[in-house]
């Protein structure tokens, strides 16, 4: 009952007198009032509680199921879209003709014989890292020649190793051509950025000088000897300076040169592995073998290993059990001759072709019976027979000091070699210009000899070659075309002409990295 109804009734009871105690009776009525009231606040308080339970257990097992959900989203990857890959062929690239900065400053060849030039090498402290690294990034393993079949022991002869193939794995024979290994070779070597230079107008004069078939032409750029076989000779030393700077059909910027020139130099190869019959053929077989036999130690390819095999073959000459001696079988071998064939033999065995070890006996005979005995040291070395030169022939002792190396003597017996030729230091203007064919093998020995000796050869050859290269004028392949050579002025470069003078300029400034030495 509500306040005001109680009142009333109160009220009305003490009207009719029916209450005798009227304030007890309110009291009482008013007290029980309390009660009731308080019953039901407490009643819907309890209500409320119960509710409020109610609610926080249902949030809390939302908000779990909902953990759950998220744990189960996330423990599955997201859905990805197929993604298609197309390929698109890379076109085979052109070769470059990069711009190498040329550090030689003279343009013409008349140079003043007692003018020493003085040329400071670059001294540098950049790291060299051992990479192989290639001109248009390709994998260079090809070029570091077949490992396998190199060995660490002497490959003929007793003492020191021969000097092409001195140490397999790593890089093997050829390894030295290319990346780091190259550069770290220029260093150490005694080269620089103006014999790199150099190398690079001369390869670059070479190629455009090529003819459309692959091989050069002697003659066309000065060449007058005519008793050679065609142009296998030069074309065959050509193809040699560039892999000499590890160009080959496949790496590098020369590539496609070096290609159309190996498949010249096969394509004119004789069913019986000669390259003609003329009188100088002997030559044409030995440099085009060499040229060969080095193409395949550092490009592993079959077709060129046939080539390279029958090249060796015909030197070595199984079938009538005798080698090939001079200019027509059974004339007296040159030392000139030798000197070729020596280290066609010797590239061809590092390269994994067969060449015994019994192919070399009868070049180690022969350079013995060409060579002085200077109280137990290698002396002075002859051509055709002893005597038959002057007593200090420089130029065939250069031919038997490489082909001793090579064959195994010890460097300790050559000290009187290298003592005739460091008489006779690269100077432009000896014999009226420069004698390569000299230069090439006096360089290649001395570098194996090592020492005091090479550096002053080396400071001779650069004194004499880097000025005297030709510089400027056209640079379109004809005849007036010289930028990057050298002139052929020379006894030997007259009767050769301009390509033999620059592959073998170029072969004497690639010498740090061609062959690895074996007396450092």
């Amino acid at each position: 009952m509500k306040n005001d109804e109680i009142v009333s009734e109160i009220l009305s009871m003490k009207k009719s007198s029916h209450l005798s105690n009227n304030e007890e009776i309110v009291d009482e009525i008013i007290e029980d009032q309390d009660y009731d009231d308080y019953d039901e606040e407490e009643e819907e308080g309890k209500k409320r509680g119960g509710s409020l339970q109610v609610f926080a257990i249902s949030t809390l097992a939302h908000l779990f199921i909902i953990f759950l959900l998220t744990l189960l989203y996330w423990s599955y990857p997201p859905k990805t879209e197929d993604v298609v890959i197309t390929t698109t062929p890379i076109a085979e690239q052109e070769e470059e003709e990069e711009e190498v900065e040329r550090d030689i400053v003279k343009e013409t060849v008349d140079v003043v014989s007692d003018v020493v030039t003085e040329i400071t090498p670059i001294v540098t402290t950049e790291e060299v890292v051992e990479e192989m690294e290639t001109e248009n990034e390709m994998d260079a393993e090809t070029a570091e020649g077949v490992s396998e079949a190199i060995s660490d022991m002497p490959l003929v002869g007793s003492g020191v190793m021969g000097n092409i193939g001195g140490g397999g794995g790593g890089g093997g024979a050829f390894g030295s051509r290319t990346g780091g290994g190259k550069k770290k070779a220029v260093m150490r070597g005694g080269g620089n950025r103006k014999t790199e230079s150099a190398v690079d107008a001369a390869l670059k004069w070479l190629k455009r000088h090529q003819e459309q078939d692959g091989h050069w032409d002697g003659a066309k750029y000065g060449r007058t000897r005519n008793e050679r076989s065609g142009d296998a000779s030069v074309s065959g030393l050509s193809v040699l300076a560039f892999l000499a700077a590890g160009h080959t059909p496949r790496i590098g910027k020369f590539r496609k040169t070096v290609k159309t020139g190996i498949d010249w130099i096969i394509s004119k190869q004789l069913p019986n592995g000669s390259w003609g019959d003329g009188s100088h053929q002997i030559y044409d077989a030995a440099i085009c073998t060499l040229a060969l036999a080095e193409c395949y130690g550092m490009y592993p390819n079959p077709k060129i290993k046939v080539a390279a095999q029958k090249g060796i073959d015909y030197i070595i000459n199984p079938d009538k059990g005798k080698v090939h001696f001079g200019y027509k079988d059974g004339a007296s071998q040159s030392m000139s001759v030798t000197g070729w064939m020596v280290m066609a033999l010797k590239s061809a065995k590092v390269a994994g072709l067969k060449v015994s070890k019994e192919a070399f006996d009868p070049y180690k005979k022969r350079v013995a019976e060409m060579t002085d005995d200077d109280n137990g040291y290698k002396g002075v070395v002859h051509y055709l027979k002893k005597g038959d030169r002057n007593k200090k022939n420089n130029v065939m002792t250069s031919v038997g000091m490489l082909c001793n190396l090579y064959m195994g003597v010890h460097r300790a017996d050559l000290e009187k070699q290298s003592e005739i030729i460091m008489a006779r230091i690269p100077k432009w203007g000896d014999g009226k210009g420069g004698d390569f064919y000299y230069w090439y093998y006096g360089t290649l020995s001395m570098f194996q000899y090592g020492g005091k000796a090479w550096k002053e050869w080396n400071k001779g050859l650069m004194d004499a070659l880097l000025p005297s290269q030709r510089r400027g004028g056209p640079l379109d392949g004809s005849l007036n075309d010289v930028d990057g050579s050298w002139d052929p002025v020379t006894k030997w470069g007259v009767m050769e002409g301009r390509v033999y003078t620059t592959a073998m300029g170029a072969f004497c400034f690639e010498v740090y990295y061609r062959y690895k030495s074996v007396t450092k």
